[in-house]
């Protein structure tokens, strides 16, 4: 506190006169300079924080101890009375400014001292106030014998105070010096305020410009926006006009083509935007206010109406003049009106009807002058002219008309089915001419106009059908010949055929000639069942049997008539039969006329007790049967049936033959018992046959008859048998019952006579080797 600025303390003279004497504090020598202070001014003033400890050691060295006490208090007091000076300038200091200084001046001088005072306080090393000290004297502001500066008490505070004074006059003379460098830098700089200054006012004139040009453009650029936003609002509006124009109005180049121009690609084009008007409707029908959608609605539902009315027309005239499709752009024309009215299905039908019923007229009426003759034709062509458009594409007017000839029914099928076969082909080839798309239309509109060909060709032959099968119905009821029903029936079925081939699978005309091929099946089929069942019932065909053994003539006729039939069929089955009807049918023709022909032999009373004469009639009736049947290869299952039934009927034949062969040597006795004992076979053992002894049959006695009775009667016996079988038709048979009953026979009289040799003791007079001669057979 003893280092306080005495300009800080400096009041006026009136100050001090009205106060005590002791208040009184001197002026300072010369005024504070407000100087900013270099670096180097804080490592001064920390040599002056100790100073206080500086006094003490000095008084430490002078006795004055009595003294001290009094001394201390005293200043003390001094400085306390400073503290409350100061406190009370620092209150007042912005009320009394000091005398003869600016404002800036005492502010900066102020601030020099508090930092003085804050710098002088702090303490210092000893080592640091000894380099102060040492310094201080160098410069002579410190003598060696200064010692009032330690002094307490007024006189040592103003030495002090002096000392402090020539310290500030170093320290000024120091920043002076310091101070004089920076001199050209601050010209410099003061140099470089200046240009800094226009600078400034340059930019701040630039930035008052910058912010009216920015405010003009900001209002320039609104106002711009906004009209650019009108005028887009305004575009848009007419833009939804055009387009509204465009989707929802035509022109009237458009009415005009659509109400009386050419059908050509730009019709159909300005009928499909009509369309697509209507359609679009339904957007505006759904508005507050729907009136403007039923008012366009409303006209252009008028305008496609009378359009497709034209389109109708133009496809009507076109079709009943076919002449005219020879212009490729009006067939062309014509495919786009029915694309157009395929998508208005009742429209297309209608037109499709149309065209069907009256091609079909057409063809009804050209089809009657040809079966009966054209005097009706030529009488109507007198009272009414046939137009030329109507005439059917085969030119039937020129045609040669089919008459009916009774003797020849066959040939007026065959000319019937030429002649429709011939409309049908040309009709389908118009119809396609017609309705066939070019390959620049897509594959499935093609592909559905190809099933209309097929369904208008259909109900166009359809007309015909009826009377078709009328006339052939009435010609095939009314034969009955075989060969004529089969020579109509491979008519109709190739007609079949060809017209399968022709139109396809499917079709009512074509069911119609598949139901003839049926029919002409059927009544072939009827005719041999009311044949046989005639031939069943009638007394003639009975009475054909009798003791001559051949076969009746009513089955070498039935066959006459079916087998050439047969014979001519070149399918799998008969007439195309399927398996089952054809299984039927072979039974018909097999197995129904052997069961007549057996029917009539158990009738027949000639043949109840001659077996030989009833077995020899069948095996002639089935032989005739075989030798028909066997050429056909349709009939091969047949053929081995009736083999196996002859083969059944052989062997009974052998088997009687034998037994009669046996029965006349008088040994079918002994054959019976022999088998009874034990069937002959290759095995042959006499001892296995010793129980014929017990019979009382077999003695010598009785074996000498069947000696004798072989002696006269086999020398006869070949030609007896043959005789017999003379009227058995196939020699093979004969010979195969001749053979077989003389080999059995004569193995029998091979045996019979090993067992007499062994339990008789007795053999036959001639061998077997004997007999084999006798009969004829080898050895």
């Amino acid at each position: 506190m003893d280092y306080i600025d005495f300009t800080t303390y400096n009041r006026s003279s009136d100050t001090t006169n009205s106060g005590d004497a002791d208040d009184t504090i001197p002026l300072p020598p010369q005024p504070a300079l407000s100087l900013s202070l270099p670096t180097n001014i804080e490592n001064l003033g920390k040599r002056f924080s100790n100073l206080n400890n500086i006094t003490r050691i000095l008084k430490g060295d002078v006795d004055v101890v009595s003294t001290e006490g009094d001394e201390a208090s005293h200043e003390n007091a001094l400085a306390e009375k400073y503290a409350k000076m100061s406190l009370s300038i620092l209150e007042s200091k912005d009320e009394e400014p000091v005398v003869g200084e600016v404002n800036g001046e005492q502010q900066q001088h102020t601030n020099l001292n508090v930092r003085l005072a804050r710098v002088l306080n702090e303490s210092l090393s000893d080592s640091n106030i000894r380099e102060i000290f040492t310094y201080l004297q160098e410069k002579g502001i410190i003598g060696e014998n200064d010692s009032e500066l330690i002094k307490p008490g007024l006189v040592g505070s103003m030495n002090r105070k002096k000392l402090r004074g020539k310290v500030e006059n170093e320290l000024i003379r120091n920043s002076s010096s310091v101070l004089k460098e920076y001199a050209p830098l601050v010209r410099q700089l003061k140099a470089v305020e200046t240009k800094l200054n226009s600078l400034n006012e340059l930019n701040k004139t630039t930035n008052e410009k910058i912010v009216k040009n920015y405010q003009f453009s900001s209002e320039f650029n609104s106002k711009v926006s906004q009209l650019n936003q009108e005028k887009q609002l305004v575009g848009l509006q007419k833009n939804l006009l055009l387009v509204f124009k465009e989707s929802f109005t035509l022109n009237e180049y458009e009415e005009f083509l659509l109400s009386q121009g050419d059908l050509n690609d730009e019709f159909f084009t300005v009928l499909k935007k009509a369309e697509t008007i209507k359609e679009n409707c339904s957007i505006l029908l759904a508005i507050d206010n729907p009136q403007l959608g039923v008012k366009i609605m409303t006209k252009v539902n008028n305008i496609i109406g009378k359009s497709r009315d034209r389109i109708v027309n133009y496809t009507n005239k076109t079709l009943n003049n076919l002449y005219s499709l020879n212009l490729k752009s009006r067939l062309i024309t014509l495919h786009k009106c029915f694309e157009y009215l395929k998508r208005q299905l009742n429209y297309f039908d209608e037109i499709i009807n149309t065209f069907s019923e009256s091609r079909s007229k057409l063809l009804i009426e050209e089809f009657y002058n040809q079966v009966q003759g054209d005097l009706d034709h030529k009488q109507k062509q007198q009272s009414e002219a046939t137009p030329v458009k109507q005439r059917s594409i085969s030119n039937a007017d020129s045609a040669r008309p089919i008459f009916i000839n009774a003797h020849d029914p066959v040939r007026f099928v065959g000319d019937l089915l030429a002649y429709v076969h011939s409309v049908a082909v040309n009709e389908w080839e118009t119809i396609k001419n017609i309705f066939t798309f070019e390959e620049e239309h897509e594959e499935h509109v093609r592909q559905e106009f190809e099933s209309i060909i097929t369904e208008i060709t259909d109900r166009i032959l359809k007309s015909l059908s009826r009377p078709i099968k009328t006339r052939i119905e009435s010609l095939v009821s009314s034969e009955t010949k075989l060969a004529t029903i089969y020579q109509i029936y491979n008519l109709v079925e190739l007609y079949s055929f060809m017209f399968s081939k022709q139109l396809g699978s499917t079709g009512n005309f074509l069911d119609t000639i598949q139901e003839l091929v049926s029919m002409s099946r059927d009544r072939i089929m009827i005719i041999i069942t009311n044949r046989l069942a005639t031939i069943r019932t009638s007394n003639i065909a009975r009475l054909e049997l009798n003791l001559d053994l051949q076969p009746p003539e009513w089955i070498i006729d039935f066959y006459s008539d079916i087998l050439p039939i047969i014979d001519q069929i070149t399918t799998t089955t008969v007439l195309n039969f399927t398996e089952d009807d054809n299984t039927k049918f072979l039974k018909l023709i097999i197995n129904e006329p052997i069961e007549i022909f057996n029917q009539h032999l158990t009738a027949n009373h000639l043949f109840h007790e001659q077996k030989q004469d009833l077995l020899i009639i069948k095996l002639n009736f089935l032989d005739l049967i075989l030798g028909k049947i066997m050429p056909i290869s349709l009939l091969s299952e047949k053929v081995l049936e009736v083999n196996d039934i002859i083969h059944e009927l052989t062997t009974e034949l052998k088997q009687y033959q034998l037994e009669e062969l046996l029965k006349q040597c008088n040994l079918f006795n002994y054959y019976n018992i022999i088998n009874m004992i034990c069937p002959l076979d290759d095995e042959f053992d006499t001892i296995i046959y010793e129980p014929i002894k017990e019979n009382q049959l077999y003695t010598i006695e009785e074996m000498n008859k069947v000696n004798e009775l072989v002696q006269t009667y086999l020398p006869n016996a070949l030609i007896e048998i043959q005789s017999n079988l003379m009227k058995l038709n196939s020699p093979i048979i004969v010979e195969e019952v001749i053979n077989v009953s003389f080999t059995e026979f004569v193995e029998f009289y091979k045996r019979i006579n090993q067992i007499n040799t062994e339990f008789l003791d007795y053999s036959f007079t001639w061998t077997e080797y004997e007999l084999n001669t006798l009969l004829g057979l080898d050895k």
